[in-house]
């Protein structure tokens, strides 16, 4: 009856040291670099503005109107079969930084730069990073501009084999430096 009693307190000290590890084990997976998801992702895009460095969104026909009749921009001047609009100071002050380019694209484009707050419309995917800890991510995602011509997020550009397109989604890296952090779009 006390080998039984002991056999019983081991066996149960046994399940109670396997449940503290299960529970820590649980409690940590949630923590480090094998914690990234699109949420995350999402969260961290979205929580405060991004500094971007001349990144390209792109314009509608009707944003590009819009724009000259609220002098963010003059009207475009065409060259051929390409075209620009010259940015005004007050366009400058939504940051734009450079004149809106017509007819090299689909659709009008024009350069920003600046902390500016962005929108993930759809993450498509995400593959292992260049460095240890970090993760290129495929995503659709706008460049909210407060102003009434932009009433959506302005798509920003991605590149493809070292040019602009508009054809294809921007590829953002991000990097665990004791959590997930932006770190720039890849180009």
């Amino acid at each position: 009856m006390i080998y039984c009693k002991h056999k019983r307190k081991g066996m149960e000290n046994t399940r109670f040291v396997a449940a503290a590890v299960a529970a820590i084990s649980i409690l940590y997976s949630g923590c480090g670099p094998n914690d990234f998801n699109y949420g995350k992702v999402k969260n961290i895009v979205e929580g405060s503005p991004v500094r971007l460095d001349a990144e390209y969104v792109t314009l509608t026909q009707d944003q590009l109107n819009c724009g000259v009749q609220e002098e963010l921009w003059d009207a475009p001047v065409s060259t051929g079969r390409r075209g620009m609009a010259r940015l005004t100071q007050k366009g400058r002050d939504l940051k734009f930084s450079d004149d809106v380019s017509i007819g090299e694209l689909r659709n009008p484009f024009v350069q920003i730069r600046g902390d500016i707050n962005l929108v993930v419309n759809e993450i498509n995917s995400d593959r292992d990073g260049p460095e240890q800890n970090t993760k290129l991510v495929e995503m659709k995602v706008g460049a909210n501009i407060q102003n009434t011509c932009f009433q959506n997020p302005l798509p920003i550009m991605g590149v493809r084999k070292g040019n602009f397109t508009q054809d294809y989604p921007p590829i953002l890296l991000f990097h665990y430096y004791n959590s997930w952090q932006f770190e720039k779009f890849q180009h």
